[in-house]
């Protein structure tokens, strides 16, 4: 009875797992550029190892626990500042230990003209060095569908001031999430610059979350995660009984 009951709890925690990770993709559902996390799992034992080892019992643990990049709804604002990323590829910001890749593009600037993320972080150029933009008024400032930034000039023509450092990635699955939209490269992952990059300007990408998809998860996971809580109350029941009862022989 004590591997059945084992086997529940396996159960009932990976369920806890997955609404935590749906709760966290419910809360950034209005996060610019935040990539839904989805785990999956699997049986500890399979074939004829779970009749033959398990007698039938089994345990679940997380098989894989991944980020889907595929591309959120695009949100147009008309900010200049604001910009979105089409298909494949990545802004590149410097955090405090190094530098980090996000799709966040909603982006400012400071008032010592450092052009910043929503979240703070300097974008980067193409030689890894903080864009700094010598104009307050966003007016003046444009981006262009390369990435390049430029300002209105005294006598009206524009100066390029910098370049977005763009790059894509040559496998996601070396991309480690950090806190909120950062990623950070894992050892085999290798930037590679994206020499025209698709971006639309004045626009922002919103999270690829699908409410209506979560919340049924959501729901799903729920039920499932109190079915095993009363099997886990039954067997404790028996349990008691069975102190009760004592043992024969």
């Amino acid at each position: 009875m004590g591997s059945g009951k084992y086997s529940v709890l396996a159960g009932a925690i990976s369920r806890e797992q997955r609404l935590a990770n749906i709760s966290a993709n419910l809360a950034n559902i209005n996060t610019v550029g935040y990539k839904k996390n989805s785990i999956t799992f699997e049986s500890v034992l399979s074939g004829e190892q779970q009749t033959s080892k398990a007698k039938g019992i089994n345990y679940s643990r997380i098989r894989e626990n991944y980020t889907d990049f595929t591309e959120g709804p695009i949100k147009e604002t008309s900010n200049p500042l604001d910009i979105a990323i089409h298909g494949n590829g990545f802004f590149k910001v410097q955090a405090t230990d190094g530098i980090r890749y996000t799709r966040r593009g909603d982006f400012h600037v400071d008032s010592d003209g450092t052009l910043l993320t929503g979240n703070g972080m300097p974008v980067l150029d193409e030689a890894n060095a903080p864009i700094i933009i010598p104009e307050m008024d966003v007016s003046k400032v444009s981006v262009n569908s390369l990435g390049e930034i430029s300002i209105l000039s005294m006598d009206g023509t524009r100066e390029i001031v910098g370049t977005m450092g763009i790059v894509t990635i040559n496998d996601n699955n070396k991309l480690k999430r950090e806190s909120d939209t950062l990623y950070s490269l894992e050892q085999g992952g290798q930037e590679i610059p994206q020499e025209e990059p698709r971006l639309a300007i004045g626009n922002l990408e919103m999270a690829n979350i699908n409410t209506t998809e979560e919340m049924a998860l959501m729901i799903e996971s729920l039920r499932t995660f109190e079915s095993y809580q009363k099997v886990i109350q039954a067997y404790s029941k028996l349990g008691q009984k069975q102190d009760e009862l004592g043992t024969i022989g």
